[in-house]
């Protein structure tokens, strides 16, 4: 299995995951030229798509959505809730259910539902016979399923969005400050680093997601985490950022890309 981000952060979100028989765009956060030319970067071409997995329908996941099924002529997976704010015309739905495994191809894909403020959100479990990711880039709070899912994966991505510091001393107005906090809003640096310290022994990596620009540093969810995997002090950490590029492979021991 092959794990790709073509970027996280507030202003756009994707991720691919690749097996021999498969391949999933997980979000679509970035115009549509840019996921065609980040999808051909990993040899995926046009209508290759098996599917592609939305899990909620805020702008920085959605924003090339419409757009690029021009050129891949996939199913889109998502939640009712998410197809009803997406009001999505002319595409090949497939609705998901949180807890429900549904097949694609050679992988199995679980929707956890998680605390956010959009309309029946979902982080996700992505498994094949070899590997399990686990993927969290917007949550307020993490839930018992949330943690059951990062102990079992072989790959997590979690959402690392500020530090509670920077956030308070920001420009931000105070609603929108009130808003990051909550529990329904995105999970500070600490709040991060108590998730990634629950994760099994199988995993090999941890990717650190949808870093603020303007309320965090890199530096500063590195430490945070780093610091509650003191004992684990081998396990790989990758700060994904807005327009970085990212590889992970199940079989490899380069697991930054």
């Amino acid at each position: 299995m092959e794990v790709f981000c073509f970027g996280s952060g507030s202003r756009g979100n994707a991720f691919a995951v690749r097996t021999r028989r498969t391949v999933l765009l997980i979000d679509a956060g970035f115009p549509p030229s840019v996921l065609r030319s980040q999808l051909a970067r990993c040899g995926i071409r046009d209508h290759e798509l098996s599917a592609i997995v939305i899990t909620h329908e805020h702008h920085d996941h959605v924003r090339g959505l419409a757009g690029l099924l021009r050129w891949h002529s996939c199913p889109v997976f998502a939640t009712g809730g998410t197809f009803a704010a997406l009001k999505l015309n002319g595409a090949r739905r497939v609705q998901i259910t949180a807890d429900r495994w549904v097949e694609v191809g050679d992988l199995a894909i679980c929707p956890i539902a998680v605390w956010h403020d959009a309309n029946e959100p979902v982080g996700l479990r992505i498994a094949s016979r070899e590997a399990e990711i686990a993927l969290f880039t917007d949550l307020g709070s993490p839930t018992h399923e949330v943690i059951e899912s990062v102990r079992n994966a072989t790959l997590a991505v979690i959402e690392a969005n500020h530090d509670r510091t920077l956030l308070k001393g920001g420009s931000y107005p105070d609603w929108l400050k009130r808003r990051i906090a909550s529990p329904y809003g995105h999970l500070s640096n600490d709040e991060a680093a108590r998730v990634a310290q629950e994760c099994g022994p199988s995993t090999q990596a941890v990717w650190l997601a949808h870093l603020s620009e303007e309320t965090n540093r890199p530096e500063l969810a590195e430490a945070a985490v780093r610091e509650r995997l003191v004992s684990r002090h081998v396990l790989p950490i990758v700060l994904l950022t807005q327009r970085g590029f990212h590889r992970w492979c199940s079989d490899a021991t380069d697991f930054g890309g």
